[in-house]
């Protein structure tokens, strides 16, 4: 009876940390929209249905946004000196989770709905933008580019959901960015800059 009762909880151990890790889908990286077709079709859209994204739209936002494109693990998005200080977190109604770019997967950080402190809009999902300081440095012109680093990853975002007409607004006034770091569990030197509404829009 122990025995069963060990397996048992070993069992539900390893489901639990499978389930926090999601794996993504490959991103496509050939077709697709035009590039002049989604700068003439980027704008910034604030009401969107409840549906979720699919498992693909969020590995093609994610990747978009700042995901490995060269072997030698260089982003979608440049950063100062290749730092690479950025961190995607997707929030959704059933958690948090952050974007690892290297092994194309989500790692969940929280289980709870974080998206009221990301922003006021009701969207499916939210993207949230941390910068390091600690990999950028934190001098004035090394936190200046840390800033500019992300409007690029920004951009990004913008010109992915445009391709998948999809909607999507970027929030500098987050309503509650040091609660939204706390329950990222986010050390001293990672703040959160930009988050991003993202949903099908109405």
């Amino acid at each position: 009876m122990k025995k069963v009762i060990f397996f048992s909880a070993l069992f539900s151990m390893i489901f639990s940390v499978q389930a926090a890790d999601t794996a993504l889908p490959a991103p496509v990286k050939k077709g697709g929209m035009t590039l002049n077709e989604a700068l003439n079709a980027r704008k910034t859209i604030r009401q969107y249905k409840s549906d979720m994204l699919s498992m693909q739209q969020i590995s093609q936002l994610f990747w978009s946004a700042f995901g490995v494109n060269r072997a030698d693990g260089r982003r979608t998005a440049p950063t100062a000196r290749n730092c690479q200080e950025i961190t995607l977190y997707m929030l959704t109604a059933k958690g948090a989770w952050a974007y690892a770019a290297k092994e194309n997967k989500m790692i969940q950080v929280s289980n709870k709905d974080l998206r009221s402190f990301a922003g006021r809009f009701k969207a499916p999902i939210y993207i949230v933008i941390v910068s390091n300081s600690k990999l950028s440095g934190s001098s004035p012109r090394s936190l200046h580019y840390a800033a500019m680093d992300v409007g690029y990853v920004s951009q990004n975002i913008y010109l992915a959901a445009a391709s998948m007409n999809l909607g999507t607004c970027a929030i500098g006034s987050i309503p509650k960015p040091d609660v939204l770091a706390q329950e990222l569990k986010l050390t001293d030197s990672e703040k959160v800059l930009l988050t991003h509404s993202v949903g099908i829009p109405k």
